[in-house]
């Protein structure tokens, strides 16, 4: 009897093992799938002004961190999470109170919930527009501090970029509108040696050491 369990144990250890590595190949081939190649152009719908701005700003963000060096931060686009996730307790609270408490025992819950979530999601949209503004990067380098956004009106292609910094107490800012053309050809793809130019100069503008 004893015999027949190992044999039994053995063949599951077995089966175990051969479902862990197929399981171990289909993740690997689905990453290997979705991998972003950042040898190749990136390349957009060049009447899609969304799709432009992001193709932009992605370009402008890998030189920053990269080529430049500077750690990449989160305080803003985590204050948005924070601020989402808020509201989604709320509504959630809200959603759990009524399934245990049904109508109208719940109504003075409900109430507070609705009124709740409503004003968080009425405060996100505070942020979004006066605080975040279209922010795309944000980044730190030997103690000075960096914040790039950028914005395209709608039915427009003028690309207009701002950049804010914090060196050594002293703020900088830098802003300028161009034709997105200045970074696209006539395929869409965005031209990463004109970007690395631009960036070079903002930079320098933005991080450039006080002069003693």
């Amino acid at each position: 009897l004893s015999s027949g369990i190992n044999a039994e144990y053995g063949e599951f250890q077995t089966f175990q093992h051969y479902f862990k590595q197929i399981n171990l190949r289909m993740v690997k081939q689905i990453v290997e799938k979705w991998k972003v190649d950042e040898s190749k152009p990136v390349i957009v719908e060049k009447y899609d002004k969304v799709a432009v701005k992001n193709g932009i700003d992605d370009l402008f963000r890998k030189i920053f961190s990269s080529k430049h060096e500077i750690t990449e931060t989160f305080r803003t686009r985590d204050t948005r999470l924070l601020i989402c996730f808020v509201a989604v307790v709320f509504s959630g609270v809200g959603c759990l109170y009524d399934f245990l408490h049904p109508f109208p025992e719940s109504k003075y819950v409900l109430g507070v919930c609705s009124f709740s979530y409503f004003s968080i999601v009425g405060l996100l949209y505070i942020w979004e527009w006066f605080v975040e503004k279209g922010t795309f990067f944000e980044g730190v380098k030997s103690g000075s501090t960096i914040r790039l956004s950028s914005y395209i009106p709608r039915f427009s292609g003028q690309y207009t970029f701002t950049g804010e910094s914090l060196v050594e107490g002293e703020k900088r800012e830098i802003k300028f509108t161009k034709c997105i053309s200045t970074w696209l050809d006539d395929k869409g793809t965005v031209l990463p040696d004109k970007v690395e130019a631009e960036s070079e100069a903002i930079f320098k503008e933005l991080l450039k050491p006080k002069k003693q």
